[in-house]
């Protein structure tokens, strides 16, 4: 699933928001029931931003709704590991031993290793 979507944003799924702020509220509660929440900071890496590539998964498809660029693959931090994870501390892995990752086009590179980039995260613990 992509950050953005039920599973991972709803209260009964993992309750994951991308902001560092609501996720320290440590939960919100819904119909009565309290919901602890994930942390989750790779909504950043979506786009044109400064961070490159824009995803770790890339499909053009023939459906009228295609995203292009995806990131299937998270990390999702609960709340009291939050402030261990720096500002930059997810970063999407580009290239491994000196082989690029990444076709001439800048999508994943399926022969080179898979179609899906892999992701490098550090807390200080």
């Amino acid at each position: 699933m992509n950050p953005f979507e039920a599973g991972v944003v709803a209260a009964n799924g993992l309750n994951a928001t991308m902001v560092r702020s609501q996720a320290l509220k440590r939960s919100r509660t819904v119909q009565d029931k309290e919901y602890t929440f994930f942390y989750n900071p790779m909504w950043g890496h979506f786009g044109d931003g400064e961070r490159k590539p824009p995803g770790t998964y890339h499909n053009v498809s023939d459906e009228h709704v295609t995203y292009y660029w995806n990131i299937f693959d998270q990390v999702l931090i609960r709340p009291a590991l939050v402030e261990r994870l720096s500002h930059d501390g997810v970063e999407i892995v580009t290239s491994a031993a000196g082989t690029s990752l990444l076709t001439r086009g800048g999508r994943p590179n399926k022969s080179a290793g898979s179609d899906h980039l892999p992701l490098l995260f550090r807390l200080d613990l």
